[in-house]
């Protein structure tokens, strides 16, 4: 059994209540209403924009024995570093109006 596989096996319960969560099934059924899809962009956008800084002082200040995890925070940092440009740059002016005037949570 390859990796994939096994991967597929040991996850599956959990695969199947995520797709069978309410709001996957609406989206999937009926769509995405546009007021959801650009909370969720605004979401992210702050989101990405406060953890990549956060992560790089909380890297910077990590002692020598915890290295290791030094570098799965350089990992993270890499994955999310430039996605506030992707929300930024979504195919919604509704979006772009929402980040650049956000509502206080």
């Amino acid at each position: 059994m390859t990796f994939f596989q096994q991967l597929q096996q040991a996850t599956q319960q959990e695969r199947q209540q995520l797709l069978s969560a309410p709001i996957i099934t609406h989206a999937v059924q009926q769509g995405i209403p546009l007021a959801s899809y650009t909370a969720f962009l605004e979401q992210a956008y702050h989101h990405v924009k406060h953890t990549v800084p956060l992560l790089m002082a909380c890297g910077a200040r990590l002692p020598d024995r915890l290295g290791w995890l030094r570098e799965a925070i350089v990992d993270y940092i890499a994955e999310e570093f430039g996605h506030e440009e992707w929300v930024l740059n979504a195919p919604s002016l509704s979006a772009l109006d929402a980040v650049s005037s956000p509502t206080p949570v």
